[in-house]
C-alpha cells in the first residue's frame, strides 16, 4: 500500500470521509453486533456529511484521511485531545495497514500537542487492532444494545524529545 498517502483531512473531504465511515459501520462492524438495526441507527446517526465537516473544521478535533494515488478516501480517523474518536477504512483495505497509518498519525498529533496517553473507546471488531498497537483495558467493557461491545482502552505516550 506503498501509494497511500495519510493526510490531514480538509472540508472538501466531508462527504466521502463520511461515506467510509457509513460503508465500515454497515459492512465490517454491523455483523459483530448481529446486523441489529436499532444499534445501527444509533451509531450512525451522527454520521452526516455536515457532522464530519464540523469535525474536520474543528480547533478541537484533528482529523486525517488516507489517499490512493487516484485521490479516493479510503480511510478517515479522528482525535480529539486525547481521545481518539474515529478509525475506520472501507472494507476492500481492511487489513492492509491503512488504518494502523492512520493511527500512527493520531499518535504523532497527539504527542505534538503534550498528550501523555491516549484513550478510545474501541468497539468489538476494532479491540484486537488497537492491542495489537499497544492499547490496554481502560475500564470495564459496556453494553450496546444486548452485546458487550465498547471496550474502554488507553496507551501511554512516551514523551516528546
Amino acid at each position: 500500500m506503498d501509494d497511500i498517502t495519510i493526510r490531514k483531512a480538509t472540508a472538501e473531504d466531508a462527504e466521502t470521509a463520511c461515506a467510509v465511515l457509513v460503508r465500515s459501520i454497515k459492512e465490517i462492524c454491523a455483523p459483530y453486533y448481529e446486523n441489529d438495526e436499532e444499534i445501527l441507527a444509533q451509531w450512525l446517526q451522527n454520521k452526516t456529511p455536515a457532522n464530519v465537516r464540523r469535525w474536520i473544521e474543528s480547533d478541537r478535533s484533528y482529523c486525517v484521511v488516507a489517499v490512493n494515488a487516484q485521490s479516493q478516501v479510503l480511510g478517515f480517523a479522528s482525535i480529539s485531545g486525547a481521545e481518539i474518536m474515529l478509525n475506520y477504512v472501507i472494507p476492500e483495505v481492511l487489513h492492509r495497514g491503512i488504518g494502523k497509518r492512520m493511527l500512527q498519525a493520531l499518535e504523532t498529533q497527539a504527542i505534538a500537542c503534550g498528550v501523555d496517553h491516549i484513550r478510545v473507546v474501541s468497539s468489538l471488531p476494532a479491540k484486537e487492532f488497537y492491542e495489537r498497537n499497544g492499547y490496554v483495558s481502560n475500564g470495564a467493557p459496556r453494553l450496546v444494545g444486548r452485546i458487550l461491545g465498547d471496550f474502554p482502552l488507553i496507551k501511554r505516550m512516551a514523551p516528546k524529545t
